[in-house]
């Protein structure tokens, strides 16, 4: 997993190269463009959810998107994804927030607190879930209680809960996987390749 210090130096490495940009742009404005650029990339939203009495929730968290998250087939009558990303420990699991397909966001899977499918499925009322589709989640992995790649879903949209990029050190682990690492790399770059020189002033001779 990233980090913030990680992304900044393959930036800074990349600028090293451009003596135009080395000279004119600060470890701190890197570091910000990559805030920027990573909220972009995970299509960031502030988490405001109304919280049962009782149950609270760190200060600065946000809601990050990942799409098209790989299914495989798991134990021939149900299926497994990987999260992309751990997300922070939350009441009633809703650090992951959101599981649903890619195509049909607004038709959320139904979330079960893990270990309790196992206890419902027996039931006959209860077990088929009405039809539906639920998944419980087990460290990094999420595990559905029907094979979707055999009902034709490969990918699903994920939405999980983690802490202000703003909030987070150097060190602190990003939430963005490393194909996202490497568009921000990227986007981050070019962006101060495209940003003029600083304006000279009227005595300076250069």
């Amino acid at each position: 997993m990233t980090t913030k210090g990680k992304i900044a130096e393959q930036v800074q490495r990349l600028i090293a190269g451009n003596p135009v940009i080395t000279g004119r742009i600060h470890i701190n404005d890197v570091k910000l463009l990559i805030e920027q650029v990573a909220n972009q990339v995970l299509k960031a939203d502030y988490f405001a959810v109304n919280m049962p009495e009782g149950d609270t929730i760190p200060n600065n968290c946000m809601i990050y998107t990942y799409d098209n998250i790989a299914v495989a087939t798991y134990k021939t009558t149900k299926s497994k994804a990987s999260l992309p990303n751990f997300p922070i420990n939350l009441p009633r699991n809703m650090g992951v927030f959101h599981v649903s397909r890619t195509d049909s966001i607004d038709e959320p899977f139904i979330p079960i607190p893990s270990g309790m499918y196992g206890i419902v499925k027996p039931q006959d009322l209860l077990g088929d879930l009405s039809g539906l589709i639920g998944y419980e989640v087990f460290g990094r992995d999420i595990v559905f209680t029907k094979n979707l790649p055999g009902l034709g879903i490969n990918n699903v949209f994920i939405r999980l809960v983690g802490m202000d990029l703003a909030s987070l050190g150097d060190r602190d682990p990003l939430p963005v996987s490393s194909d996202m690492e490497v568009q921000i790399v990227t986007q981050v770059y070019n962006i101060l390749a495209q940003t003029p020189p600083a304006d000279r002033g009227p005595n300076n001779n250069d």
